[in-house]
């Protein structure tokens, strides 16, 4: 009879651990199928970024405007998305990520509808600032659920995935767009690159409710509102001149803006050291600024997140006005390069230190060089096979980059500091995009002239190139004050939501 009671509790307890065991596998599948909700943000943000550079010229037929419009239509999302992201990764923190990411994904999905049926350019620069607002709550909430759910070994992966949702979104961009624009659908012209957002905007929101769970950071943090107003002003002052200071002639108002920048900066540093004294519920987490990982992989992203966007955007714009290719014919070009973004991407390996950083900022020097050589060709400069190589090499060389890069900004990051350090990283990139169309674009229009003629689309694209050069130049040398090998944090209890 003992014998009898004795197999039977040993077989109840054999069940019970193998219902532990399928339970772990099943919160592990579940957390992975959660990250791709939450990267549907990413995604939809990067491709909102680049969409509108294919479609300009349907945009300015339809909407008759000029091109001071055209840059607001451009650069009003890039600036209401980089102004408020800090403020949108520590609402995550405060009243949860699923919560904020939920209502970010509402509003970017209604003020796509605004963009896609706006009656004229106003309408449209105004939904395009809503969209890029919204934008900003929910994009930082993805880091955050990765530094909060994964444990660190699980973390490098999950960096590479959001890293290469992020390039494939602005690829897709480009090669959607042409194909939306090209296509006409129901005589919409380019209405549909706005309105496709509605259908992946309702997924996401359903399965971010059944997918995602909640998570947020220990209870007794407080919104910074005066840290939200000194930073949202600053960085408004530092882009809009940036964006908008060519165009004008920069008059004194963009270097008086610049100037203020600089000094509201300074007063949110030391207001942010104020509050931490005083509350402990600071926007910023200044202690981030300790972690040497942090710092250098953050001057390692502003150097090479300022070569992305202005590349695709002036190549767009090289291809449709310098070559006068169609939309689709453009966006199509851009196939090679995304091949060879995802194939480094899915291969890339963090385990090889900052030598696979330096790899890939030396492969998009490759890239940029053997194009640069197809531009200067008349005669490979019309053929679509010409580009080929060039942009897969570039594509590969940005794979293998930007996939691991996140791993080495946020390699010390502690788990209570996510939505703050999230924020910072996601605002770095979208400031790295505004900063980067706004300087290399004014060389290019610099370079343009103001009557281009047949050769001077290709002229201004070879300066640009040899700024974005520049910079990937440096992102090789700096990526050297990195740690040579990632360290991997050990968390106490693991992977916590």
């Amino acid at each position: 009879m003992a014998r009898r009671e004795s197999k039977r509790a040993h077989q109840s307890k054999r069940s019970c651990m193998a219902r532990r065991v399928q339970d772990r596998q099943v919160m592990k599948t579940q957390r992975w199928s959660a990250l791709a909700v939450m990267l549907c943000a990413v995604f939809l943000a990067a491709i909102d970024f680049n969409v509108v550079t294919i479609a300009i010229p349907s945009i300015q037929r339809g909407l008759r405007t000029n091109f001071g419009e055209i840059q607001l239509i451009v650069a009003g999302y890039a600036l209401s998305f980089a102004v408020l992201l800090i403020t949108g990764g520590r609402l995550g923190d405060l009243y949860g990520r699923r919560r904020m990411y939920t209502i970010g994904m509402a509003g970017f999905t209604i003020a796509s509808a605004l963009c896609g049926f706006a009656p004229s350019p106003s309408a449209l620069i105004g939904s395009r600032v809503l969209q890029g607002a919204f934008a900003a709550v929910m994009v930082p909430q993805a880091l955050s659920f990765i530094e909060v759910t994964f444990t660190p070994r699980e973390q490098s992966l999950a960096y590479a995935i959001y890293g290469m949702t992020i390039g494939f979104g602005m690829i897709a961009g480009q090669v959607l767009g042409g194909l939306l624009v090209s296509a006409d659908l129901l005589g919409l012209a380019w209405r549909p690159v706005f309105l496709v957002n509605l259908p992946f905007g309702v997924v996401a929101m359903t399965l971010a409710w059944r997918l995602v769970p909640e998570s947020r950071a220990p209870a007794g943090l407080k919104l910074d509102l005066g840290g939200v107003v000194l930073v949202s002003a600053a960085l408004a002052l530092l882009l809009y001149p940036l964006i908008r200071g060519e165009a004008a002639g920069w008059p004194a108002w963009t270097w008086l803006s610049l100037a203020g920048a600089a000094v509201l900066m300074v007063v949110f540093v030391r207001y942010e050291r104020w509050k931490t004294d005083r509350s402990g519920s600071p926007l910023v987490v200044l202690s981030l600024f300790r972690h040497r990982s942090f710092v250098v992989g953050l001057g390692v992203g502003l150097s090479f997140f300022s070569v992305l966007a202005p590349f695709l955007v002036l190549l767009a714009e090289y291809l449709q006005s310098g070559l006068d290719l169609t939309p689709r014919a453009a966006g199509l070009r851009f196939l090679p390069f995304a091949i060879g973004f995802l194939s480094a991407s899915f291969a890339s390996a963090p385990r090889l230190g900052r030598a696979i950083l330096q790899l890939g900022a030396a492969l998009m020097v490759t890239g940029l060089l053997t194009l640069m050589a197809v531009v200067h060709s008349a005669t490979l400069d019309t053929s679509g096979i010409a580009y080929i190589l060039p942009l897969v090499i570039y594509g590969l060389g940005q794979g293998t980059l930007q996939a691991p890069l996140v791993n080495f900004i946020l390699a010390d990051v502690p788990p209570d500091e996510a939505g703050s350090a999230s924020g910072v990283v996601t605002m770095l990139q979208q400031l790295s995009f505004a900063l980067g169309v706004a300087v290399i674009g004014s060389v290019f229009l610099v370079a343009l002239g103001p009557n281009p003629g047949s050769t001077a689309y290709g002229r201004a694209l070879d300066h640009a190139l040899a700024w974005n050069i520049g910079l990937l130049t440096v992102t090789f040398v700096a990526a050297f004050a990195l740690p040579a090998r990632l360290r991997v944090r050990v968390k106490e209890s693991g992977a916590s939501a």
